[in-house]
């Protein structure tokens, strides 16, 4: 059934029927109402083909009056099946024939009569009609049409046209466009199957080497695009549920095709369309459009792709008029990846354009070219409008602290021309928001504080229109953070009058000072506005401009001294330095820094350590520096190392639970990681040493609550050398033993390592004997003995905690055997403390009270009982029962001890000689035992018997360095431990390093390292080792033997001149005797012994007599 002309919608103005050409009359689509007269004639100065719009036909193109559409209908519609059949053959016939002809004008003498009749009612002129008229009537025909017609050939025909030109696919657009108005679906259908057969299928074999047949066909996507804009243009009435199928088709033929300048100007004049056609429909805003983001989406890759060398187009600021009518039809809004996506694509498209008296220069010369400055100037007002519009749409503080900072790339930017104008497009936002809009805030706006301080850092530019512009960035922001009614709160005046003040400064440019500035930051910004400033500014020493990092600096440094720096801006403070510290460029801008740390320190000690604490995982070299510089203060330092034992000793209460107690047990591990670390900053040293006995006892008790806690981890290998990560456990084992070795207590050290006595933490059931272990090597060596003593006193009146009872009272009981303790405690004193604890609910506490009750500090009398018992021990280790002598060994011991104090007097001596005859015994359990208990005995004798005691020591060197040799790896540990001991007795020289070698070092390389740290510690000794050494060449044990021939070479080839000095006659004379009977004994390495050094003792013997 055909239409009427009543029953077919009319256009409302043929403006919209030629939507994208220009003719010479006036302009048919204008992009925005807003666009003044003047761009209007820029627009129509474009005259490229592949420019959004087609050039002019010719100076005497027609132009369609509106009241003659109704007439044209009207014709149409009263003509028959077959006559309507025959126009559109005969207008696709000549548009064929006629398409590639160069002039767009064609005589109207070469159309059929039926075509002139139409031509008639459109135009007066007799001479000659724009072909793209042959389009908009094969339309009309088409629209005007019944479904009889058929329409799949016809459109179908029209689409085999040639798609090389902008007015073939203008042209073809249009006609597509006016069928659909009336026959949407099954001009929808038509396009789907043009789309799969012509333009997919073209794109799949682009890869393929073009025949000159595709050129024609090189483009169909882009007529498809402005197909599917005519479509949302002509067929408006019925468009808004077909929306999200059309652009979902515009975004895939988008991506699939190949990328051009054709490609991205009809996919943004289809937009275009859409856009307008949407943004005038009412119903469109309550409609919900899915598409547009990607739509967007594709208008960012657009211009990504624009030259950033120059501007010669109206294409961005096109781009950017249309996102904002896309924009605005996004219910309930735009989202916030899209939004921070489009600022991050247009900021960088223009603010990195040529400077403006620039972009001419790169442009090549062509006729009809826009003015670039007038081009620049319109391009950046769309960027205006288009911030302005994402403000408009949300009226909030927040909305514009998420729009400014997006500008901080460019206000940072290295280039003056790319920060003027991200200063000059913030500044005119910032003035639009506060001349139209009243924004609301409902958060704090911390981060801008950071926008105020990117502004700030550029108030002394080297380009004085770049300070001006950053200046009144400033004051406008400043205004709007402190907007109130005066009425409502009488603060705001003072506020006014300091921002009057600056302003009248900038207006004089009189701010090259900035601490007014910083002045008015304090008092009108929040605290969280004003901690992200100071975050900002050191963020800027990070800077390569020398100019701003100065700036910053000064800033930040003003900060620092002004009052009224809260606890929480100190944490921010010190995580900023932490991350700012490795970035800095200028060495005395990071040494400035570095020195504002001790300042801050001083002032919020328990902040900074809660916060160096809260950063510290893993601790890293920042970190480090940070305590390094902090340490150099001597006060500081001490109020450092208070707050982190505090915060170590500090556990989660049995009340406790969840966040609270995880964080609690988390810092105060990091406190013990701290502390580690600290033990080796040479900065820290003399506090350590302050602190020594605080410390000790510490580390010993947070051992134990971790046995407590079951926070110990059981797989260890000691010496492991793999440090990137220790549990706490483990670090706080590490630092026991770096407490002794970094306060040069190395002695004690070596005392529990070559014991194993370290191995005793452990476990939970020899921790209480590693504590006894320890104490004892204190004890020994005099290490702190007042202080531990004292401390540990202390702590078992004032803890309330069973586990600082249970190490005080071990290390206490076992400090009663020091002779220093009686010259600076009383006797009743320490009676009356160990006699308050018997009544412990510790059994451990009450029993080892006891036992320092019953010690001879506190009962001298038992010393002669002791000493009594000792010399009738004596007597018995002349049996030779294995068992019997070993206990007899472990029973002298422990009298040996108990006697510390007092000495064993004559005893002491009598049992060095016992022990010697047995260091050769066959037993390796005997002789392991008797060289690790004559350790002991030659410190037992006292003063009276302390030198002779010393002498037979001397006489056990030797033998003890041919035992470090022993073929049993438990005699050799115990060798080492004992070989030490007189070493440190004789006060040798190297002796740390001598240390170091018996615990880690094995070879060769470490037995010649012993060898002379022995040989060259007793200078004029030689001789008497050499004697002694002969002793052991027939030993039945190869080992020793070995070693002996070894020590007898080496003292021949090293010290001959020293041994024919020290040699006398006597001495030498025994020598050779021993030496000759090496010559016919039984043992083949011995004989070869005898021939090796033969001559050597010859020429000695030579010397020496």
């Amino acid at each position: 059934m055909l239409a009427t002309a009543s029953e077919v919608p009319q256009p409302p103005h043929p403006r919209w029927r030629f939507h994208c050409w220009r003719f010479h009359h006036r302009r048919f689509h204008r992009l925005s109402p807003s666009l003044e007269p003047e761009q209007v004639k820029q627009e129509e100065a474009e005259t490229e083909d592949n420019d959004l719009d087609s050039k002019a036909s010719s100076e005497n193109l027609l132009f369609v009056q509106s009241s003659k559409e109704p007439q044209l209908v009207s014709k149409i519609q009263s003509m028959s099946y077959s006559k309507r059949t025959f126009l559109l053959d005969s207008i696709r016939h000549y548009l064929k024939k006629y398409l590639e002809v160069e002039p767009e004008l064609l005589s109207i003498g070469i159309f059929n009569t039926y075509l002139q009749d139409l031509i008639s009612i459109m135009t007066d002129s007799t001479n000659c009609l724009d072909r793209k008229f042959l389009f908009y009537f094969y339309g009309l025909i088409l629209r005007e049409s019944s479904e009889n017609i058929d329409l799949k050939k016809h459109l179908l025909g029209l689409l085999d046209l040639s798609h090389q030109l902008a007015s073939h696919r203008e042209g073809i657009a249009l006609a597509i466009g006016l069928a659909s108005s009336i026959h949407f679906e099954t001009v929808w259908s038509i396009l789907e199957h043009f789309g799969q057969t012509r333009i997919l299928r073209h794109s799949i074999m682009t890869s393929n080497a073009k025949s000159i047949h595709d050129v024609p066909w090189e483009w169909a996507n882009s007529t498809a695009l402005l197909c599917y804009g005519q479509m949302v243009v002509h067929a408006k009435n019925i468009i808004l549920p077909w929306v999200d199928n059309i652009t979902s088709r515009m975004v895939y033929y988008f991506n699939c095709s190949k990328y051009d300048s054709i490609l991205k100007n009809s996919f943004l004049s289809a937009t275009i369309m859409i856009s307008t056609v949407l943004s005038k429909d009412p119903g469109a805003q309550n409609h919900t459009f899915k598409q547009i983001p990607d739509l967007i989406d594709c208008i960012l890759i657009s211009i990504q792709n624009e030259s950033q060398e120059f501007l010669a187009t109206y294409f961005q600021q096109k781009s950017l008029q249309v996102i904002s009518k896309l924009c605005s039809l996004l219910q309930p809004g735009i989202p916030t990846m899209v939004k921070t996506k489009i600022l991050s694509t247009c900021f960088e498209s223009l603010f990195m354009l040529p400077a403006p008296e620039m972009l001419a220069n790169n442009l090549v010369v062509q006729e009809d070219l826009p003015d670039v400055q007038i081009l620049h100037t319109k391009t950046m007002h769309a960027l205006d409008l288009l911030l302005q519009h994402f403000l408009f749409e949300h009226q909030t503080m927040e909305e514009l602290q998420f729009i400014l900072q997006h500008f901080e790339p460019w206000l940072m930017a290295s280039k003056p021309h790319e920060r003027l104008r991200a200063e000059q497009t913030a500044l005119r936002l910032l003035q639009y928001s506060q001349e139209n809009l009243s924004l609301n805030s409902e958060s704090s706006l911390a981060m801008m504080g950071h926008q105020i301080a990117l502004f700030s850092l550029l108030w002394r530019d080297e380009s004085e229109e770049n300070r001006l512009c950053a200046q009144e960035c400033i004051s406008i922001l400043i205004q709007l953070l402190t907007y109130k009614k005066p009425e409502e709160d009488h603060t705001c005046i003072h506020t006014l009058k300091q921002l009057k003040y600056l302003n009248i400064k900038i207006s004089k440019k009189e701010v090259r000072d900035c601490s007014f500035l910083v002045k008015v930051f304090r008092k009108n910004l929040s605290v969280k506005q004003n901690t992200q400033l100071i975050l900002t500014l050191m963020n800027g020493l990070k800077d390569h401009n020398q100019v701003r990092v100065q700036l910053a600096l000064e800033m930040f440094s003003l900060f620092l001294h002004t009052p009224g720096l809260k606890m929480e801006q100190v944490a921010e403070v010190f995580k900023g330095m932490h991350k700012v510290l490795p970035s800095i460029k200028f060495p005395n801008v990071r040494l400035s820094l570095l020195k504002a740390i001790p300042e801050l320190g001083r002032k919020h000690t328990q902040a900074v350590v809660e916060v160096l604490l809260s950063i510290a995982q893993p601790m890293d070299r920042q970190i480090m520096e940070m305590w390094k510089v902090m340490g150099m203060d001597r006060n500081l330092r001490k109020r450092l190392m208070t707050l982190l034992f505090l915060k170590m000793k500090t556990h989660p209460s049995g009340e406790a639970y969840g966040n609270v107690k995880d964080k609690t047990e988390m810092m105060s591990i990091e406190a013990l990681n701290t502390m580690y670390e600290l033990l080796y900053l040479q900065e820290f040293r003399l506090v350590i040493h302050w602190a020594f006995s605080s410390i000790l006892l510490g580390l010993l008790t947070q051992l134990h609550y971790f046995f407590e806690m079951n926070m110990v981890d059981m797989e260890y290998v000691d010496d492991s050398l793999n440090l990137e990560y220790l549990s706490p456990f483990r670090t706080c084992l590490e630092a026991l033993k770096g407490l002794f070795w970094t306060t040069n207590n190395w002695e004690v050290f070596a005392y529990m390592k070559l014991q194993q006595g370290w191995l005793l933490f452990e476990r939970i059931n020899t921790f209480q004997q590693g504590v006894t272990l320890l104490s004892r090597a204190i004890t020994h060596y005099k290490c702190k003995t007042k202080n531990i003593l004292n401390y540990a006193m202390k702590s078992m009146k004032k803890s309330p905690y069973e586990r600082d009872h249970l190490v005080s009272i071990l290390i206490i009981t076992e400090l009663l055997n020091s002779k220093e303790v009686p010259w600076y405690m009383f006797r009743s004193t320490i009676r009356n403390f160990l006699t308050s604890f018997l009544g412990s609910s510790n059994e451990v506490v009450r029993i080892m009270s006891l036992q320092g009750l019953g010690s001879v500090l506190l009962q001298p009398e038992k010393g002669n009982l002791l000493r009594k018992q000792l010399s009738g021990l004596i007597v018995e280790l002349l049996h030779r029962e294995e068992d019997t002598i070993l206990i007899l060994m472990n029973i002298i011991g422990e009298i040996l001890h108990l006697l510390t104090l007092q000495g064993a007097g004559i005893n002491s001596l009598r049992v060095a000689e016992q022990l010697f005859d047995l260091f050769d015994d066959e037993n390796e359990r005997i002789r392991g035992e008797a060289i690790f208990l004559y350790g002991d005995v030659i410190h037992s004798g006292g003063k009276k018997f302390e030198h002779k005691l010393k002498l037979h020591a001397f006489q056990c060197l030797v033998p003890l360095l041919f035992h470090l040799a022993d073929s049993c790896p438990e005699v050799v540990g115990k060798t080492k431990f004992t070989f030490m001991r007189l070493a440190i007795l004789f006060n040798w020289g190297f002796r740390k390093e001598l240390f170091s070698t018996l615990a880690w070092r094995e070879g060769k390389g470490a037995e010649n390292d012993i060898f002379l740290y022995m040989v060259e510690s007793n200078f004029g000794e030689y001789h008497l080792f050499l004697l002694q050494a002969f002793m052991y060449v027939k030993s039945p044990q190869k080992n020793l033997q070995r070693a002996a021939m070894k020590f007898i070479g080496g003292m021949l080839h090293e010290y001959f001149s020293d041994l024919c000095f020290y040699l006398n006659k006597s001495d030498m004379k025994l020598l050779t005797k021993n030496f000759e009977d090496l010559r016919r004994d039984q043992d083949p390495s011995i004989r070869k012994f005898y021939l090796n050094y033969s001559k050597d003792i010859y020429e000695l013997s030579q010397y020496v007599s």
